[in-house]
């Protein structure tokens, strides 16, 4: 008797123990018809719970391996927001009126409308791994970079902002103007705006002859450091101007690739005349090809009229001059304008552009006391001459010839 207990005590075992490892449907019901048959078969209760135990522990463990289930997933910490730990740079305070026209070339007035109008365009930068600094800050430091030839590590200094953080403010800035071009640098398109534009040279006594004139295209040759090349690299300014000395196109390129045509003003005009008013033009010097849209001097003065038409033209190219000369006072970085490639030129130079519209706008004569009336900077495109080929262009001026010089030939 004692052997047949313990053989059924270790078969009872044994039959435990497998039917423990084995994983219970998911599906069915379970049913434990041991627990069912004998209520006071203790060794069957045990059975039955610790089943019971296995299958909620089961269940549990699928629970977790679903990561789609919202209940399964962890909220992300925030990342704390970047704070702008160093002191607002205020240059409205920080200088006397003098010193603030000394150093920015505007009126502190001039400055705050500019800030007002950047505002909400300047909240939007953002700077890799560094906080978005105010936008008063953001405007003077690039408003200085701009004004003044100092390098960054001075202007770093000098207001004790990290160089790397200073860079990454002014470069920022220079995008963001060049990404809103379009609101600072404003090419007539409608209707309202071309009559505008026609009409403001009407207002200019020397300059009240050309009825049809829509701007004034002129060029400067720059010397630029860019650190690509490693080298100081000869690029081509090229801007249209109108009567309120407002320029309404800017145009960077190498001096080695440099032409007219290839520009994307001289693309459009050629495509879309429509561009400008019907019978419109603009004047150029001799750097620029003769088209039915640009006038330019007649190159061999054969007649008094040929020479009488090319003095009329001379106001228009001294009302570019003058602008161009603007530029290089009110943003001294012209002088010795450095750059990581050409296309940081051209964000500088929109930059530059975008601004002396503002400051034009605003009517801002701080560089009036100034006393320079002509000086030398940049250069002249050397070696390259416009063409005088184009019929349209030649049939176009003859007949501006007869409008305005009325000398029989001969005389």
């Amino acid at each position: 008797m004692e052997e047949r207990a313990v053989l059924a005590n270790i078969a009872s075992i044994i039959t435990k123990d497998l039917l423990i490892d084995q994983p219970p449907p998911v599906a069915a019901p379970i049913s434990f018809p041991l627990l069912d048959a004998c209520d006071d078969d203790d060794e069957a209760e045990i059975f039955a719970l610790m089943q019971k135990k296995r299958a909620a522990a089961s269940a549990a463990g699928r629970k977790r391996r679903q990561p789609d289930e919202p209940e399964a997933r962890k909220p992300e910490p925030k990342q704390a927001k970047l704070e702008w730990h160093h002191a607002e740079l205020n240059l409205l305070h920080r200088y006397t009126d003098v010193q603030f026209e000394s150093n920015l070339h505007m009126r502190k007035l001039t400055f705050l409308k500019i800030q007002h109008i950047l505002e909400d365009t300047l909240q939007g930068i953002s700077l890799s791994g560094y906080p978005t600094p105010p936008a008063q800050t953001m405007l003077s430091l690039a408003m200085w970079k701009l004004s003044t030839d100092e390098h960054f590590e001075e202007i770093a200094r000098k207001f004790r902002v990290p160089w790397a953080v200073c860079q990454q403010v002014v470069r920022s800035f220079w995008h963001c103007i060049s990404d809103n071009y379009e609101s600072f640098i404003k090419w007539p398109n409608s209707l309202a705006a071309q009559q505008s534009t026609l009409q403001g040279y009407q207002e200019l006594e020397q300059l009240r002859c050309f009825r049809e004139l829509f701007g004034i295209i002129t060029l400067k040759r720059l010397d630029v450091f860019l650190e690509s090349e490693h080298a100081e690299v000869p690029v081509v300014l090229q801007l249209i101007c109108n009567a309120e000395r407002k320029i309404i196109d800017c145009y960077v390129e190498l001096a080695v690739d440099y032409s007219f045509e290839e520009s994307p003003i001289g693309q459009t005009l050629a495509l879309n005349p429509r561009t400008m008013p019907a019978g419109s033009y603009l004047i150029g010097n001799g750097v620029f090809p003769l088209k039915s849209y640009l006038m330019r001097p007649i190159e061999t003065e054969c007649f008094q009229k040929d020479t009488v038409f090319n003095d009329l033209l001379r106001p228009a190219f001294q009302l570019a001059e003058k602008v161009l000369d603007k530029l290089a006072l009110r943003f001294n970085t012209l002088y010795a304008l450095e750059a990581r490639d050409l296309n940081e030129v051209r964000l500088i130079v929109e930059s530059i552009c975008a601004m002396h519209n503002l400051c034009e706008e605003y009517q801002d004569d701080a560089l009036a006391s100034d006393g320079q009336a002509n000086y030398s900077w940049g250069g002249l495109l050397e070696g390259i001459r416009g063409s005088e080929k184009d019929s349209k262009g030649v049939r176009r001026r003859v007949e501006l010839l007869d409008e305005l010089v009325a000398i029989e030939p001969g005389e």
